[in-house]
């Protein structure tokens, strides 16, 4: 699951890369929620799909202590933006600034879980 999530943060640079913000707003949600959900599974959690499942994810990494407050507003306000892009009401422009800032936060939160997670184990080559 959370190569998933690495193949999301590939999508989102090379979104911002091409310039794409919208489709990068997407992909860096995409990223760092499923990050998040990875290491809930290893943790013996799993999210309803249901309405608020995505605020769930987030509300979860304050909880477990994963980001402190500040990180988990900008993760909250990154998973509005992204429903307000993937379900517009009217068009919405994140800066680049914004954007970088993003990218930046989803960055810190694959550390974080990636410390919380096993290293994967390569298996011994068949004799």
């Amino acid at each position: 699951m959370f190569e998933q999530a690495r193949e999301f943060r590939r999508a989102a640079k090379g979104n911002l890369a091409d310039g794409l913000r919208l489709p990068a707003i997407s992909a860096l949600h995409e990223s760092a929620r499923i990050a998040v959900t990875a290491l809930a599974a290893f943790n013996g959690y799993r999210f309803s799909n249901s309405v608020g499942a995505h605020e769930a994810v987030v509300d979860y990494a304050l909880a477990i202590q994963l980001v402190d407050r500040k990180q988990w507003a900008q993760l909250d306000q990154l998973r509005d933006i992204r429903h307000h892009v993937n379900y517009p009401e009217d068009l919405i422009a994140a800066s680049q600034r914004e954007i970088e800032q993003y990218s930046k936060l989803v960055d810190t939160l694959f550390e974080l879980v990636q410390k919380q997670l096993p290293s994967r184990r390569v298996p011994p080559p068949p004799k």
